[in-house]
């Protein structure tokens, strides 16, 4: 998975040895030496995390945090500073900073520091596609649901005029649904080609909209698998 860091200090040795350290972990890196530049790149590109130097000319790395966490929430920021505080580590907090690294520090801590920096991004990430899948599933059950309330209101009403239909099955205007549209998995290939042939009938007479269609076409496919 690809992740986008920024990395922000005025010293262009340390930049250059950062920069070369992320890189050869495959992140997109950026690197900017002032914090007013940061903050610039920072409303131009979107970051997953950014790692700056608290004193700085231009802004400081408390005023990157300020402004990247009110362009972007969600990214995350480890700040860096050789003159350490506790005030000054109580207000990387409460500004929202992910982690705190004082300087001198080895490489390996704030390798350690960014992966799990990144490890949070990726579960944010997922988290977010999940949802979004639960709500698309949602969203396509409902639309099932009604489509079959639908058919079934008319059936009952054609069962009337039209006695011996089969238990289990639908008749909409001469057209019967099998119980695979409820979403039995296994179903065979002839009940599918059937079913999509009967849908196919719906849509023709104006009793599914295009929308619903293409969603029932997709979730017999889906079933079919």
């Amino acid at each position: 998975m690809e992740f986008s860091i920024l990395i922000v200090d005025d010293d262009t040795s340390l930049l250059s040895v950062l920069k070369n350290s992320f890189q050869e972990e495959n992140y997109h890196v950026t690197v900017s030496s002032n914090g007013l530049d940061a903050i610039e790149k920072c409303r131009a590109n979107s970051y997953d995390l950014i790692i700056t130097d608290i004193m700085m000319p231009g802004a400081t790395g408390l005023e990157v945090l300020s402004s990247a966490k009110k362009i972007n929430p969600n990214t995350l920021v480890i700040l860096i500073t050789g003159f350490a505080s506790l005030e000054t580590a109580v207000k990387a907090i409460r500004e929202g900073a992910y982690d705190y690294i004082t300087k001198p520090f080895r490489l390996e801590e704030i390798r350690i520091a960014v992966k799990n920096a990144l490890e949070n991004v990726h579960l944010l990430r997922e988290n977010k596609r999940l949802m979004l899948e639960l709500e698309e599933a949602y969203h396509q059950r409902h639309f099932v649901k009604r489509i079959m309330a639908s058919h079934n209101a008319l059936a009952s009403k054609s069962a009337s005029l039209s006695p011996g239909i089969a238990p289990g099955k639908t008749l909409i205007g001469g057209d019967v649904l099998s119980p695979h549209l409820m979403g039995t998995k296994g179903m065979s290939e002839p009940s599918l080609i059937s079913n999509l042939e009967r849908l196919s009938h719906l849509k023709a007479k104006g009793l599914l909209s295009e929308k619903e269609f293409e969603l029932c076409k997709s979730k017999l496919l889906q079933e079919r698998q």
